[in-house]
């Protein structure tokens, strides 16, 4: 793709995402007439997520014959009380075909701590009912306040059932916090290798990405989990392509640019973000493809949660010492101001982290797409390190470590994903000398369908040349479940018993506590 070509795509999608910044707040401004389903329009599902203690942002996409022309005007209402009350919200938004007929809907003036009920109505159809909630009030005390939250991620469609999001739905979470690969990029594996096949080539445009999320969110487990209560979403590779860094590819793909730039316009266009992620954006917008979704969210005093992107904003990967063609074409030597955020990220964080400190936020919750802790303890910074993890990028590491010890946020925890298992850790200042002072707790979580290759015996090898690691387990699917009061924090770790079966059981793999004052981790009994 020539500069020029880029250039015109980068100025379409920022008129797009300015039009589109105009009618999210609710009130639709011109539409054509309300058009003729032959079937409901809602079979995506819908979604909340993106809260504040005075709303949230209600999601959902038209698919269907009606759905034509430039415009598709989409009803909505908030009803009080879990959704039997009476309606304090309502209006009409248009659904945009530049947007895949997306609609987001950003709803304020509501109480603050408290449940409400949404619907949509399009073309004589209505969406199914869904629950919201609000944040609490940001100067809510912490005696007395609890929080029940869910934290997931990689969820490829073939390697198993969404059965996890069945009894997570039992589970009566508050909010689902999603740290990365939501979709993945590449075809199907083959039917002998998969739980179940879809007919999808791999990505290489906005249609493609519409369709495989399209795909993903027609499964019934997913849309009833989405429409139980919000979601805190975050990105990781497989939304764009398989362990890209930045604006890089490390597979070699010709006019990831313009692959990118969809891939994140896709990613607006099926998840309950806000306008600002895209505002905000904008200038970014100017250099690259940028979504801002770095952020972070108070639940009173009794928890501030950074939700971040170690993709987006990623300095080019270590070249190692035998890198592939493509990886050899783009990466780098070790740089020591190699990040995993950016700069401004990282200077975000750190200047949240002291707000958090300074308001008395009880528990300071870190989100990421990945492990933190070295899984080369071992050998030490930068050698036989993975180049797609922290381990690859230990001066990065080092910095956020020095940010938390310096900016002392209370009781930080630190959730992530990506590697396929349960990965439980202490985490030390100093992230390869043991001896060294305990200042956070690390919880990784394992898949929702995913498979990790491994065997469970070499893992509990590797768990013992990892002095910092509590616990890893590669052989379950499944999802974290956190639990905060003012005195602990509770961890169990949920896992399918056949992720490949819709009416799979569950059970508690492990639970673990973290004592108010006292960082790490202590399996419960």
């Amino acid at each position: 793709m020539t500069q020029a070509g880029f250039d015109s795509q980068r100025r379409r999608l920022i008129k797009l995402l300015g039009a589109a910044a105009a009618t999210i707040g609710g009130v639709a401004g011109h539409a054509e007439a309300a058009p003729a389903f032959a079937a409901s329009p809602f079979q995506l599902g819908v979604a909340s997520g993106s809260p504040a203690a005075d709303g949230f942002v209600l999601w959902t996409r038209l698919i269907g014959d009606g759905a034509s022309g430039a415009s598709v005007p989409v009803q909505w209402e908030v009803r009080d009380g879990g959704g039997a009350g009476a309606v304090v919200a309502s209006g009409t938004a248009n659904a945009l075909a530049a947007l895949g007929y997306a609609v987001h809907v950003e709803v304020n003036g509501l109480a603050a701590g408290r449940q409400y009920g949404y619907r949509f109505k399009a073309g004589g159809f209505e969406s199914a009912p869904a629950l919201a909630r609000t944040l609490p009030d940001a100067q809510q005390a912490v005696a007395g306040a609890r929080l029940r939250l869910a934290y997931a991620s990689c969820q490829r469609w073939e390697d198993g059932q969404y059965a996890a999001y069945r009894h997570m739905l039992a589970e009566k979470i508050d909010f689902v916090v999603f740290v990365g690969d939501y979709i993945y990029e590449g075809k199907s594996r083959d039917a002998g290798e998969a739980v179940r096949v879809h007919p999808l080539k791999r990505i290489r445009d906005l249609d493609d990405y519409r369709r495989r999320y399209a795909l993903y969110k027609s499964d019934p487990a997913l849309q009833a989990m989405h429409a139980a209560c919000p979601w805190l979403v975050t990105w990781d590779d497989h939304e764009v392509e398989n362990n890209y860094s930045g604006a890089l590819s490390t597979r070699g793909t010709a006019n990831f640019e313009r692959l990118r730039m969809a891939a994140y316009q896709a990613f607006y266009e099926h998840m309950p973000l806000r306008a600002s992620t895209m505002i905000d954006g904008l200038r970014g917008l100017q250099r690259g493809a940028e979504l801002r979704i770095y952020q972070h969210y108070d639940f009173g005093k009794l928890a501030r949660l950074y939700l971040l992107d170690d993709r987006q904003y990623r300095a080019r990967p270590p070249c190692g010492d035998k890198p592939k063609e493509a990886l050899a074409a783009v990466c780098g030597g070790a740089e020591p101001d190699r990040s995993m955020f950016g700069a401004a990220q990282e200077a975000w964080l750190a200047d949240a982290m002291g707000e958090g400190a300074a308001r008395g936020a009880r528990w300071n919750l870190l989100v990421q797409q990945t492990r933190l802790t070295p899984a080369n303890y071992r050998y030490g910074p930068g050698v036989k390190a993975a180049d797609d993890h922290w381990d690859a990028y230990p001066q990065a590491r080092r910095r956020l470590l020095d940010a938390i010890r310096s900016k002392r946020p209370a009781n930080p925890l630190i959730l992530g994903g990506d590697v396929h298992l349960n990965w439980v850790a202490n985490v030390h200042l100093d992230p390869y000398d043991v001896r060294s002072p305990l200042i956070a707790s690390e919880f990784c979580g394992t898949s929702i369908t995913s498979r990790n290759e491994g065997s469970q015996k070499k893992a509990e090898k590797h768990q013992d040349d990892n002095p910092h690691c509590l616990l890893v387990n590669k052989a379950k699917r499944g999802y974290g479940v956190l639990e905060l009061s003012a005195e602990q924090a509770v961890v169990r770790l949920r896992v399918l018993d056949d992720v490949a079966r819709l009416d799979s059981g569950i059970a508690t793999l492990a639970s673990f506590k973290v004592l108010n004052g006292q960082p790490g981790p202590k399996q419960l009994s």
